[in-house]
């Protein structure tokens, strides 16, 4: 079981990480969708003691300003691949380290605190996709133009694609606040680790 749970392991480890761009989807309809480069990058194992991605996205215009920036550690309980997602402290520092990897070298563990309620689940299906959504019952909380909103987010990524979306929906109401109204952003891997 061990074994099978190493290499499943590193398969993950080689599918998700790399460089994704939208550009193909930003160029068929310039004004629905931004040009957004998304990277995950290894991080050494003494981090976290355990594997551990570096994750960076930003519009292409403005590399070295990302809107999200975090630290996720891959844990596996039975089929489950979790990613348990970790606040930077003072992230602007680490910003540029998708495509500067040297920059990764300088993140220590005092500086990242583990996000409670924003776990990604993922589970592998048959053709070597992997499809993940926030798991049960976590209320990732998003503050947006002062009104609380929870954090709906799927994602679904092979070895060429990843395609996402994240929404934001008012605690009290239940209506959706944010997110795309064109559906999922569709990036292609462009790059590997």
């Amino acid at each position: 079981m061990k074994n099978t749970h190493s290499q499943e392991k590193s398969i993950f480890i080689k599918t998700i990480c790399g460089k994704y761009s939208n550009k193909v989807q930003a160029d068929e309809a310039p004004r629905l969708y931004a040009h957004i480069n998304i990277f995950f990058r290894l991080l050494p194992w003494s981090l976290l003691k355990g594997v551990s991605f570096y994750s960076e996205q930003s519009y292409n215009h403005s590399p070295w300003s990302p809107y999200r920036q975090a630290v996720h550690k891959l844990l596996i309980e039975g089929k489950v691949f979790i990613m348990q997602n970790y606040k930077i402290e003072n992230a602007y520092r680490f910003a540029g380290a998708g495509f500067e990897t040297e920059i990764l070298s300088t993140i220590n563990s005092s500086q990242l605190s583990l996000r409670e309620s924003c776990e990604m689940n993922f589970y592998k299906s048959k053709n070597n996709c992997y499809i993940g959504h926030l798991k049960k019952g976590c209320n990732h909380i998003i503050e947006r133009d002062g009104r609380k909103t929870y954090l709906v987010s799927k994602v679904k990524f092979d070895k060429h694609n990843f395609i996402s979306l994240d929404e934001g929906f008012d605690i009290e109401t239940g209506q959706k606040i944010w997110g795309s109204d064109n559906g999922y952003l569709k990036f292609k891997k462009i790059d590997d680790m």
